[in-house]
């Protein structure tokens, strides 16, 4: 014990805020063992707050890495060594059919029924390129004991059943599965995935790289399927896959958090280890054969539809192999150096690439990649003519010559150095779910996972070696770059019958699969997809799963102990502060109403804030202000916001400005924000041009893999003000805005535009009325923090109102008021009086292979009235009970469900989805469903229980307080939404669900290529 008090009190001494749970591992001894573990080492992070702890299980050889840390939100994952030899995506579909039912677990999807039964903050399961990862994290030790069950016996010992097969994989189904005269036709959820990412350009040229890059093993293959290939992969196939790849001497297994370590090994040990004898799995990857020259390759992808020329959809990169990744000081450096030659606009790539205007931006790929055995920097360029490929060639190649001529400033290598340390200072909610994630993937290549987290002493070492050999980093890109033959030159040009093809390939495998069935086969293929159905209906006995209670759920809302100041004077901004264990970093927030500016502007206030802290300012060029940001903070932030939780007709819509950085550089990071808004410029054409092209290729990029959050802003769009503006700030209507401006030579009226909202947003006697400000810091650096705060208030410019462009409407159409609830901040709102909700179904035609649908339902209830928790819980019914069953599991779509926000809307949704009709058909449906009150306590209890996942959802220092600072929400009103949601019962849910369901008119909107059905309308 005394040991134990004097590791304590130094640790005390150190502020490390680090429990007794987090210093018991000084305890282990190496060479002890621990229910049939060897300690092998126990090391102390300091720079982590952690301690790790490195085990081997004697009987299999499994490697365990317990990292103790004072942290509630405790973490899990097993990483499996998964190598597939083909496109089937075997691998894949095995991780959907291992979460399907289990020996001790046979229940149909007992995953997303636990989502249903546990408190966890984070849940699921991917495929890497060579890995398998299943991991969760839960703030409540009896979930993560019920967790760890079915997570160990689902990965160890799945039933791997043919009907989830069929249902997960692909099958032959008819389209009308009642009606045997329909046609027969592919169906699957990991098919559909896979045909939504094929309409994705940025995911085809990152597979294409990887395969021609690395073509010798696994990764010459695509792991997630080819949708043409995963019609070839069999039962049997997945059954030896599992059976050669899912044991414990192929695992690697993280625990972390505040639990004690012994608790895990004991569960893991009798569940799993003692009924496994050690194998040689035989899953390593072999080095890549070196190539003695360089190689070019093509490949091609759909055109993409949002992009701002049609004649500019080229992509070119260079891809070189670098060394494996076991070595973590060598990795480091990699990463450093990959990182100086492509960051920011003072790196050489981004003033060769970027700013020759010969592309939109970077290509999908660029990079340092360290999670395959040996690592890939990629670098190139996006949105070019395809006449432009040799003279990109010529400029990368120019520019690696320069780097090694030139060689990196001190404070170029100082700003990657700088934003390292912030980011392991930085205390994320979900920081160990992070370390897991980057730990698996280089630890079963062989990487120290220990030395990988010490990050100080790779750091220092770095240092160390500059100084030694001045000469190190360019002898690095000699290396890396010049001398290295293993590269890869790859072009990826659009091809108008992309998608035709793929159309027509897929529907000759089809024909010739039918053409070869017998009577017999068909027969068997109508009767297997009754059998589906009637299995995707079976009303099971889940009494074998494990399950918290609504009881376990704490029926106080967590009330965090900060400080908060504030002026209720409304001429005055708000100050709140926190003080909070933020380890040495300050964060600044500020929320500047913008709900007078004219409505002309609103839409380009989202490029407004974009382009904010990249032009420069009169004294300082973008370049050497950029250097500053890096140098001394983790960025400088804006954002734009609408938002609603007191009223759906009130809104305040504000641009939200933040930064951190170091406590000893918080009078710097304030230096930088008041020459942004004395001295920001706006009138630097060829750069306003470049930022332009990039936030419209990015826009571009995002449609085809986060459709059904398009989907839902466009459907929800007509329903509320703030649903409006969100739209017109992050759906297609801020998509197609930049896709017109990419495009256009002459930008003085964009340039009219953020001059006039620069005057409104940075100027204190327009938007000081609402106005607000938080701090967040240790104690100790609060009241330094608060006068450099003054300071900046104090200096900040003014200007006369007249000077500014109002909103000539806002009077016609609503009033300006404040909203001031109990102990809450002052927000300035607009009432809306004349918002017309307008219901109507939207079409957007879009040339994916699967769809996006949203249907939105407009319910009057925000945050704060009475029954919208009633509403959230009604959402999460219908998701888990109802929608999942018939969009997914029926309907072959990736997934769908259902949500009620904040801003009273009711959004249904599915994503990549084959269906339009269907799935429409079940929103609809959904309604009935809960209207008909076809769910018992036990369904209510569990989604109770999912519903306060994101309640209780772990909260990062920084960012506490901050719903109250945003939003003006106090801890009564989040009280009362709490009660709310533990005490309502089934009669209030039919109720609420028959009041603000029924009879409202829905808003509809599709963004695909539709469906057979839907398109004959």
């Amino acid at each position: 014990m005394s040991l134990l008090k004097a590791n304590w009190s130094l640790l005390s001494r150190q502020k490390r805020f680090l429990s007794s749970s987090a210093v018991r591992p000084v305890l282990y001894k190496v060479g002890q063992v621990l229910h049939d573990y060897e300690v092998k080492r126990v090391v102390d992070v300091p720079e982590l707050f952690t301690t790790a702890v490195e085990l081997e299980h004697t009987k299999t050889g499994s490697q365990h890495l317990h990292l103790a840390r004072d942290d509630k939100n405790n973490v899990f994952n097993v990483g499996l060594r998964t190598t597939p030899m083909n496109s089937t995506g075997v691998a894949h579909v095995l991780e959907h059919v291992a979460l399907c039912g289990s020996a001790s677990f046979p229940v149909r999807d007992p995953f997303f029924k636990m989502l249903n039964r546990s408190m966890s903050s984070f849940m699921n399961a991917m495929t890497g390129a060579d890995y398998t990862m299943y991991p969760f994290s839960t703030q409540n030790a009896k979930d993560f004991r019920n967790l760890l069950l079915v997570y160990l016996d689902s990965v160890f010992f799945p039933r791997i059943r043919k009907m989830d097969f069929l249902q997960e994989g692909w099958r032959l189904e008819h389209e009308k599965i009642d009606d045997k005269l329909s046609p027969i036709i592919f169906k699957g959820v990991v098919f559909n995935e896979m045909k939504g990412m094929m309409s994705d350009p940025s995911y085809l040229y990152g597979t294409a790289l990887q395969n021609k890059l690395l073509p010798d093993h696994t990764y010459g293959f695509c792991s997630g399927g080819k949708p043409m290939d995963i019609p070839n992969l069999t039962w049997e196939d997945l059954q030896n896959f599992h059976a050669t790849h899912y044991h414990p001497s192929n695992a690697n297994f993280i625990t972390y958090g505040d639990i004690p370590m012994e608790i895990h090994l004991e569960q893991i040990n009798e569940q799993v280890m003692k009924k496994f004898d050690k194998i040689n799995p035989d899953t390593e990857v072999p080095l890549q054969a070196p190539w003695p020259q360089q190689r070019t390759a093509t490949t091609n992808s759909p055109p993409d539809p949002m992009a701002a020329n049609p004649e500019k959809q080229t992509t070119i990169s260079f891809s070189y192999l670098l060394p494996e990744v076991s070595n973590v000081f060598e990795s480091f450096v990699a990463y450093v150096l990959c990182t100086l030659v492509i960051d920011g606009p003072s790196s050489p790539f981004y003033k060769a690439l970027i700013e020759s205007g010969l592309g939109s931006d970077y290509s999908p790929n660029t990079g340092y990649h360290s999670h395959m055995r040996q690592a890939i920097f990629s670098i190139g360029l996006q949105g070019i003519d395809k006449n432009d490929v040799s003279k990109v060639e010529n400029l990368m190649e120019k520019t690696i010559d320069d780097v090694i001529r030139d060689g990196f400033t001190s404070e170029r290598i100082e700003s990657i150095l700088h934003r390292i340390e912030l980011q392991i200072k930085h205390q994320s909610s979900m920081f160990g779910l992070g370390l897991s994630f980057n730990i698996i993937p280089t630890w079963q290549h062989g990487a120290d996972p220990v030395e990988s987290l010490r990050i100080d002493q790779t750091v220092k070492k770095f240092r160390e070696k500059l100084e030694v050999d001045p000469e190190f980093l360019r002898n690095k890109c000699k290396e890396y770059f010049k001398s290295n033959t293993h590269r890869l030159s790859l072009t990826m040009n659009p091809d108008s019958e992309f998608s035709s093809k793929m159309e027509s390939t897929e529907k000759k495998m089809l024909q010739e699969r039918i053409e070869k069935l017998s009577d017999e086969d068909k027969d068997l293929i109508f009767k297997q997809g009754q059998e589906l159905l009637e299995n995707q209906h079976f009303m099971e006995d889940l009494s074998c799963l494990p399950t918290l209670k609504v009881s376990d759920i704490p029926s106080k809302q967590v009330q965090h102990d900060v400080g908060v100041k504030f002026s209720r004077e409304k001429t005055m901004p708000s100050i709140m502060t926190c003080p909070q264990p933020t380890n040495g970093l300050t964060y600044f927030n500020n929320v500047i109403p913008i709900n007078e500016l004219r409505e002309g502007l609103m839409t380009y206030v989202p490029l407004f804030c974009d382009v904010l802290t990249q032009m420069g300012t009169e004294s300082t060029d973008y370049v050497t202000f950029s250097q500053r940001e890096d140098l001394f903070t983790g960025g400088l932030n804006a954002s734009v916001t609408s938002s609603s939780v007191y009223d759906a007709m009130e809104t305040e819509t504000s641009v939200r400005l933040s930064s951190h950085c170091l406590d000893r550089n918080t009078s710097k990071m304030f230096d930088l924000w008041r020459e942004l808004f004395h001295e920001v410029k706006f009138d630097d054409v060829n750069r306003l041009r470049t930022l332009i092209r990039q936030r419209a290729q990015e826009l571009a990029n995002g449609v085809s893999f986060r459709g059904a959050m398009f989907a839902m802003r466009s459907g929800a769009q007509h329903l509320a003000p703030s649903a409006k503006y969100e739209e017109k700030f992050a759906g297609l209507t801020q998509v197609n805005l930049m896709k017109e401006l990419a495009d256009q030579d002459d930008l003085s009226d964009v340039i009219s535009k953020l001059r006039q909202i620069g005057d409104y947003v940075l100027h204190k006697n327009v938007t000081t009325q609402g106005e607000r400000y938080a701090l967040h810091a240790t104690p100790d650096s609060m009241e330094t923090a608060e006068k450099l705060l003054e300071a900046f208030q104090i200096g900040k410019p003014g200007m006369e109102p007249s000077h500014v462009q109002l909103q000539s409407e806002l009077l016609q159409n609503g009033d300006l008021v404040y909203v001031l609830p109990p102990d809450g901040v002052l927000s300035r709102h607009v009432r809306w009086n004349k918002f017309q909700q307008n219901c109507s179904r939207t079409d957007h035609n879009l040339p994916l292979a699967v769809n996006h649908v949203s249907m939105c339902v407009p319910t009057s209830s925000t945050y704060a009235k009475d029954d919208s928790a009633h509403l959230r819980l009604l959402a999460r019914l219908a998701t888990n009970k109802f929608l999942h069953r018939e969009i997914r599991e029926k309907g072959g779509a990736y997934g769908g469900g259902a949500r009620h926000g904040d801003d009273g809307i009711f959004r249904f949704y599915s994503y990549r989805d084959p269906n339009v009709t269907k799935t429409i058909e079940a929103f609809e449906k959904g309604v009935d469903w809960l209207i008909s009150g076809d769910f018992d306590q036990q369904d209510i209890d569990e989604a109770k229980l999912a519903v306060f996942q994101s309640v209780d959802s772990p909260v990062s220092p920084c960012d506490r307080g901050m719903s109250y600072f945003l939003d003006g929400l106090p801890h009564q009103i989040k009280q009362k939404h709490r009660d709310q949601l533990l005490l309502v019962g089934k009669d209030e849910l039919i109720d609420t669900a028959k009041r603000r369901l029924v009879g409202c008119d829905a808003s509809i909107a599709v963004i695909g290529p539709g469906d057979a059905e839907s398109n004959k309308n």
